[in-house]
């Protein structure tokens, strides 16, 4: 049950003397992918302050839903101490990002939570048991379905930008989550109460609007497109939000994320940075194979401060596809970005569901940046026959890339039958064979994880594509 209160004078006059303290997690969630007919990966994110150095953790806990939790060590970042295990990442002064991963074999199918409860949030958040929020606990969790028919296809939704943002007094501050789904399921999002564990909701909650309420103080998100506007924060302050990610397929849950998401709000007399597009941002733009998608994006600081432009989305990820997107940015002066997006739409990006790009313009305001979003979105809308007297390296296409077990070869060619020759990357050779059909599957079950190279034709005439084996 969410309670809203009042805030009482007293309260008021407890924050305007109130300086923030620091313990430890700040936000983050849980993601995954199933690597076998029962074995998962899980990946515990978490954003934590860089500076509680007592509280650090090189290892958490996370429990599997089958009633069996293990300790796991943190991947990401160097190793600092020389112990072995990497420290995590800073992505913004005070923020540090931590990565655990590891896989888990399960002894029967079906739906399984998967969590990790830390003793403690980190203190002076006023939206959660204020002015103790120190004292109630962090928990994460992710709903999986284990499928043994379409094992293959089943991946948690990855969430490309991180929970952490700031935003400032009387100024709108927009989030994005930005959930890309490799498996083309539909994703919804919900606001949501954070939790201190399973299916319990941390105590003494507000949403963050309800601190200092008010028809200037609105939070809505758009279910669809997951863009989360708090229009706008009265107090400067840290708060805390969940949003509820949920993956549909046919219909039926499939995913569910939970990110805990902070917002740290400043008092500043600064104005959003401005991001301007050559494409328009309403709805969902159609876009077919073989077209090539141009966007011009300008950001710039209405105050003259250094701006940060960046963009997210699936088509940008080398983990999902063979053909990525590129994004790059200049600075044309030093209050203004130019950006270009472009993409070649190629068979592979052929799907139901639109892709989402987010471009983020971030200013250097007390150092970690106000931030403004803009978003597109397109949707492959058929294969379109398409002759690709493109270069050769085109010729030979693989998907889905990286893989667990099975590939799709996809040859734009008509000299068949054609030798192929898979290598490791080590150059050792791992296989080889005759492809007779343009579309035809090869099974890579029997390797060893790592890096690929298959070459195809002649001293790979018709081309060499790299393959994630995972």
């Amino acid at each position: 049950m969410m309670i809203i209160t009042t805030l009482s004078f007293a309260f008021l006059f407890f924050l305007s003397a109130f300086q923030l303290q620091a313990t430890h997690n700040r936000s983050g969630e849980i993601q995954y992918r199933q690597i076998g007919p029962k074995e998962l990966e899980a990946s515990v994110i978490t954003y934590s302050r860089a500076d509680a150095n007592p509280a650090d953790q090189d290892t958490i806990t996370i429990c599997w839903g089958d009633n069996l939790c293990e300790q796991i060590a943190r991947v990401n970042g160097p190793d600092l101490d020389g112990n072995g295990v990497p420290n995590g990442e800073i992505i913004a002064p005070n923020v540090k990002m931590n990565i655990y991963t590891y896989t888990h074999q399960y002894e029967e199918l079906g739906y399984y939570i998967l969590s990790m409860t830390d003793p403690n949030r980190n203190s002076g958040i006023l939206n959660i048991n204020f002015p103790n929020s120190d004292q109630v606990k962090f928990h994460i969790e992710s709903v999986v379905f284990l499928s043994e028919e379409d094992w293959m296809n089943n991946h948690s939704p990855v969430l490309l930008e991180p929970p952490v943002g700031f935003g400032i007094v009387g100024q709108p501050y927009i989030h994005v989550p930005n959930a890309f789904d490799i498996d083309d399921d539909s994703v919804a999002y919900a606001l949501a109460v954070p939790l201190q564990g399973l299916d319990v909701e941390v105590p003494n909650y507000v949403l963050p609007n309800q601190v200092m309420a008010g028809p200037d103080n609105q939070l809505r998100i758009d279910p669809e497109t997951g863009v989360m506007v708090w229009d706008a924060p009265q107090i400067p302050g840290q708060y805390n939000v969940a949003i509820v990610i949920r993956s549909y397929r046919s219909g039926e849950i499939v995913d569910i994320v939970l990110r805990d998401l902070q917002i740290i709000v400043a008092d500043g007399e600064q104005l959003l940075p401005n991001i301007n597009l050559t494409e328009t941002e309403e709805g969902i733009i159609d876009v077919a194979v073989g077209d090539t998608v141009r966007v011009e994006v300008t950001a710039a600081s209405p105050l003259g401060q250094t701006i940060e432009l960046t963009a997210s989305s699936g088509l940008l990820e080398e983990d999902f596809y063979l053909s990525t997107a590129a994004f790059t940015a200049a600075t044309i002066i030093d209050e203004e970005v130019l950006g270009t997006f472009s993409w070649v739409v190629r068979n592979e990006h052929i799907r139901q569901q639109p892709y989402q790009i987010a471009f983020r313009a971030r200013d250097e305001f007390e150092e970690t940046g106000a931030v403004n979003f803009k978003i597109l979105r397109y949707r492959v809308s058929a294969l379109v026959p398409v002759e690709e007297p493109a270069p050769w390296r085109e010729a030979v296409e693989v998907f889905p890339n990286p893989t667990s077990g099975w590939v799709q070869l996809a040859l734009h060619a008509d000299a068949l039958p054609a030798p192929y020759q898979l290598y490791h990357a080590s150059g050792q050779k791992a296989a080889s064979g005759l492809i007779r059909n343009k579309r035809q599957q090869l099974d890579l079950s029997g390797l060893p994880p790592g890096a690929y190279f298959l070459r195809v034709g002649d001293a790979g005439r018709l081309g060499t594509v790299k393959i994630i084996h995972r």
